[in-house]
């Protein structure tokens, strides 16, 4: 009885196991598949395999760079240009996001409210740079600090460790601070209709302000049912149609690193 037992909890524990790998695997090939899909100018087909993992919150840059492809031929401008966006927003410098991205304003001559959606200064300032800075800076202070406790020569040495250590480590802190600063607004949302238009009240009948070509970017205020007051370019502010705008972040930004 004792040994069905222990054979019992051997199995079931080996199924969890073969489970969560199986887990781990699946994403990885959903997106293969809806790569292998794109390819074979199955558009349709190769978004709804993206879409899944999206629901699943898996993101990643790769991930909505291939969304953003499958939804430009599908000629589904504004969702490519929120898709690319997207992209951006998870690695600011992927070439390909970016160039395709700037291809869409240049055919459609889209407006950002907020200019530091464009913003390429802190481009290089990704995570992976950042990242090695910081442990670089680490492993200076660490050689600095052992060589005068194990009161090795050249002291001096050591103090110079320890002074570069710190300036790197402050550096990486300054780009860390300023890369999180650059950040789109939370409230950003970006324009997936065409013949979008922003107006004086929520009503189709009311006085238009600007027209909003799909990819723009608007700061969402309030929203109220089928209509959403948002901040315009200029500082201007207005009412679009709630299904026109999509929110560029994929997930709350406020836990995001």
């Amino acid at each position: 009885m004792l040994r069905t037992i222990i054979i019992s909890i051997v199995i079931f524990f080996h199924s969890l196991a073969a489970q969560s790998m199986a887990d781990l695997d699946r994403p990885e090939e959903t997106f293969k598949k809806g790569t292998l899909l794109l390819n074979k100018n199955k558009y349709k087909e190769a978004i709804e395999q993206f879409t899944t993992l999206i629901n699943q919150k898996q993101f990643a840059p790769e991930l909505f760079l291939q969304m953003g492809n499958a939804h430009y031929r599908l000629q589904n401008i504004g969702l490519a240009a929120l898709s690319y966006r997207r992209a951006l927003l998870l690695k600011s410098n992927s070439a390909e996001a970016r160039q395709n991205l700037e291809l869409i304003k240049d055919k459609t001559g889209f407006v950002d409210t907020d200019p530091s959606d464009s913003n390429q200064i802190l481009s290089l300032s990704n995570e992976s740079l950042i990242g090695t800075l910081l442990a670089i800076s680490l492993w200076l202070i660490g050689i600095g600090i052992a060589l005068i406790i194990l009161k090795i020569r050249h002291r001096k040495s050591a103090f110079a460790l320890l002074i570069v250590g710190s300036l790197s480590a402050t550096i990486s802190a300054f780009l860390s601070k300023a890369r999180d600063s650059s950040r789109p607004d939370h409230r950003t949302n970006i324009v997936i209709k065409n013949d979008s238009t922003a107006h004086t009240g929520p009503a189709q009948s009311a006085s238009t302000i600007i027209k909003l070509p799909p990819g723009s970017s608007v700061i969402l205020v309030t929203a109220r049912d089928n209509w959403s007051y948002v901040k315009l370019p200029n500082e201007l502010h207005g009412w679009i149609k709630t299904e026109s705008i999509q929110s560029l972040w994929p997930y709350d930004p406020e836990f995001s690193d």
